[in-house]
């Protein structure tokens, strides 16, 4: 049974935010399902799929998760800041320092996977070779 719609003022201008979000997403060439593999990359234990996107878009939820709404945001390189204030959320968690066991070239490459400025084609060159070089011995 589909849940429905917050009367949450908040919620509502947070669907409004995520609307506009995944339209602006979809003008940069971003589909749902790069969408959702770029949520995985930047955080895999948010759990951020396209079913919750869909609800958040609808307001069809109670009160989104902030490492949730953070990986999204995050993954399309939106600043956090809208999402919170409109969320009311006080302040926001400072950012993680970076893995230090992950090589820092490898963290570079990560960047660049994440970043919407950069294309396309530039994405899946490097996709390309990664995988060329996880094949070899």
């Amino acid at each position: 049974m589909a849940q429905s719609a917050s009367s949450d003022p908040r919620v509502r201008m947070f669907a409004l935010f995520i609307k506009r979000t995944l339209a602006d997403a979809k003008d940069r060439g971003i589909s749902i399902d790069e969408l959702e593999e770029r949520i995985r990359n930047v955080d895999p234990q948010a759990k951020v799929g396209r079913s919750t996107i869909y609800r958040w878009r609808r307001a069809e939820v109670e009160s989104p998760g902030r490492k949730q709404v953070f990986a999204f945001c995050d993954a399309l390189g939106v600043p956090r800041t809208t999402p919170a204030q409109i969320l009311g959320w006080d302040g926001e968690p400072a950012s993680p320092e970076p893995d230090p066991s992950i090589d820092p070239d490898l963290r570079a490459v990560m960047r660049k996977l994440n970043d919407p400025k950069v294309s396309t084609e530039a994405k899946k060159t490097i996709r390309q070779m990664l995988r060329y070089l996880a094949r070899e011995e």
